[in-house]
């Protein structure tokens, strides 16, 4: 159930445990991606430093709740006992349940620190004392840490070390594939290189440019078109654009379109699909800009179709949240 990697990293083969009975929930600690823009939103309104943070072996750090066995590694087998297993009492990469185990053990380290977890998204956790504040929000391993100063923020980061290995990568400049770059007026939020190579790997590199994501036409119902020959690109492709969404709030109408058929997707999507990349090729140094907002003024705008799918007549909605004058949230829905 085991392999040793090149690297001398034990990885276990998950894909053979059992659900209930090698192991029960499972949880990816993962940042919500509007939860980062706020965040980012409040550090430039008040100034304060931003740092990127990153824990080596965060999943070593685990602690396991189940008896997991495991085959000794390869080439490290006892030759006194080679038909031994290991009984595991830390997690290791590959098992189901590290993830969840890495992410309880954080927890209980950062709450003793004092931070408090967020109830409106897990993976962000806040710190009030004595007039100070901290943010620290969490993507698996990865982490931005900001504090209202400097001495604060050293000192979060001097304490996390108590119990991890963590590498301080200074001011945050990139973080889950996404360019942050920061200006006297806030932060520009840019997937540049993410969009230029979606493009090459769809083999789009050199196409022409579209003025729009989405033409005016009605929306292709199920059975309109022929299904295409490779879905599995398409889905890939379709799973690109999503996350390019991130920082692209022009393209989530059109990328939530071609998102409908996914199990049986139809030339008529694809054309859709190609359209968006062309679109994109126009505009690949597009970006999100978070402004400083001295009013903290929550502002919601929404619309609908009302009854626009051909096929469900349910209708498409869409919301755009701004916290002053950054956009923060957004969203287009069936």
């Amino acid at each position: 159930m085991a392999n040793w990697s090149a690297t001398r990293r034990w990885v276990v083969r998950g894909f053979n445990q059992r659900p209930g009975a090698d192991f029960g929930e499972t949880f990816s600690p993962v940042i919500k991606p509007a939860t980062i823009r706020t965040v980012l939103t409040l550090v430039a309104t008040y100034g304060w430093p931003a740092h990127k943070l990153d824990v080596s072996n965060a999943f070593l750090h685990g602690n396991l709740q189940e008896h997991v066995y495991s085959q000794q590694p390869t080439s490290f087998i006892d030759s006194h006992h080679p038909d031994a297993v290991c009984l595991l009492s830390r997690s290791l990469y590959g098992l189901r349940q590290a993830p969840r185990a890495w992410f309880e053990r954080f927890v209980g380290h950062v709450t003793s620190l004092g931070f408090i977890q967020s109830k409106a998204d897990s993976s962000l956790f806040v710190l009030r004392q004595n007039g100070a504040t901290a943010y620290l929000l969490l993507y698996v391993d990865d982490m931005i840490l900001s504090a209202s100063s400097a001495s604060l923020l050293q000192h979060v980061i001097a304490r996390l070390r108590d119990a991890f290995k963590v590498k301080d990568m200074g001011p945050v400049r990139h973080f889950l594939g996404i360019n942050v770059r920061r200006n006297h007026a806030g932060f520009f939020l840019s997937q540049e290189q993410y969009a230029e190579e979606l493009l090459d790997r769809a083999g789009m590199a050199n196409c022409n440019t579209a003025p729009t994501p989405a033409d005016t036409k009605p929306k292709p119902s199920t059975t309109e078109g022929q299904l295409i020959n490779d879905a599995t690109t398409y889905r890939s492709i379709v799973g690109s654009l999503q996350y390019l969404t991130i920082t692209r709030p022009d393209i989530a109408y059109a990328v939530q379109q071609v998102c409908l058929h996914m199990r049986a997707p139809r030339d008529v999507l694809q054309t859709m699909q190609k359209r968006i990349l062309r679109y994109i090729k126009g505009t690949v140094s597009l970006r999100v800009q978070l402004r400083k907002a001295p009013q903290a003024v929550i502002t919601s705008y929404s619309d609908a179709d009302w009854a626009g799918c051909p096929d469900t007549r349910r209708s498409t909605s869409r919301f755009g949240v701004f916290l002053g004058e950054s956009l923060i949230s957004w969203s287009s829905k069936r």
